[in-house]
């Protein structure tokens, strides 16, 4: 695990907790701190040596591995019943060339594994990101349906124009930037015609208290307005980000067997760090609530603190 702290992961590992607890117990019974006192001293030889050791830094590498697979199976089965198949259907695509790429005759070489680390925490943003994308995507459909309704308001008829470019979201739950940018354009313009009616009504009525009234539901279609962008703006963006994961794991199967580690690694990370500020953004707008996911990719071991 990143930023592991070796001494403390070997002192509390399961074996050394019954050996401690033995020797306590042997020397309460024969009431004679001597098994203890060796066994003091055989715990301080042990924390000298084993948690710097490879055999030790192996053993942590794949427990912390072991617990990343485990935590995506999570992911997918709290997220996936939530995600159209076809999103399931590129996300299995993902798993497939994380084995293939896996399966490399790297083993043991530490860059292959900072490699695999990396792959896993995308593997993960993932399914994070698709799951922001449905709700954004439900929040846009649910405000569109607001205004055909009319409880903003009885919308004013739609300009030809808008009109012309509304289309409907794919029924397998895919979702393109076409249909973002004229749901936006629909709903914005819904807003900004419900504003100028209320900036007519505010010029008609000289009653101050229905004024303020006015003015505070013009500041909210604004603010209201301006979070519909926001919301298109990402949504778009995490439909970029998502084709970008997919792309960089074909790229990085197709190439890690002729190309220099260093490379390898500067492509992947490129892709960390565009991911490490969508979430960063996200978090502005609607913070995760699903199972947290450490900033930045995992690394390798960090030097014992």
């Amino acid at each position: 695990m990143p930023g592991t702290n070796r001494y403390l992961e070997a002192f509390k590992e399961s074996y050394n907790a019954v050996g401690l607890a033995s020797l306590v117990a042997v020397s309460a019974a024969l009431l004679n701190p001597v098994p203890l006192l060796a066994g003091l001293v055989a715990e301080t030889i042990y924390l000298l040596f084993v948690p710097d050791s490879k055999w030790y830094t192996d053993r942590l590498s794949v427990r912390y591995d072991k617990e990343v697979v485990a935590r995506r199976e999570k992911l997918k089965q709290e997220i996936g019943p939530t995600l159209p198949s076809t999103v399931m259907a590129r996300f299995s695509r993902l798993e497939s060339m994380r084995n293939q790429i896996g399966s490399q005759t790297f083993e043991g070489k530490k860059w292959f594994r900072e490699v695999l680390r990396k792959l896993d925490y995308l593997m993960e943003k993932f399914l994070l990101f698709a799951s922001k994308q449905v709700q954004f995507q439900t929040y846009l459909r649910s405000v569109l349906e607001e205004t055909d309704s009319g409880s903003v308001v009885t919308p004013p008829p739609i300009p030809t124009p808008i009109r012309k470019m509304i289309r409907r979201p794919d029924p397998t739950g895919e979702i393109d930037e076409k249909w973002i940018l004229s749901t936006v354009a629909t709903i914005q313009e819904r807003y900004t015609q419900e504003i100028d009616g209320i900036d007519e009504l505010i010029k008609k009525d000289e009653n101050l208290h229905n004024q303020a009234v006015l003015d505070k539901r013009k500041d909210i279609l604004n603010r209201r307005r301006q979070y519909v962008s926001q919301i298109g703006e990402i949504l778009t963006n995490l439909n970029h980000q998502l084709h970008l994961m997919e792309d960089t794991f074909g790229l990085i199967n197709d190439e890690i067997r002729a190309r220099s580690p260093e490379q390898v690694l500067a492509d992947i990370e490129d892709v960390v760090f565009q991911t490490d500020s969508l979430t960063e953004a996200l978090q502005e707008v609607s913070p995760f609530d699903q199972m947290p996911v450490a900033p930045g990719a995992a690394k390798l071991y960090d030097e014992p603190r």
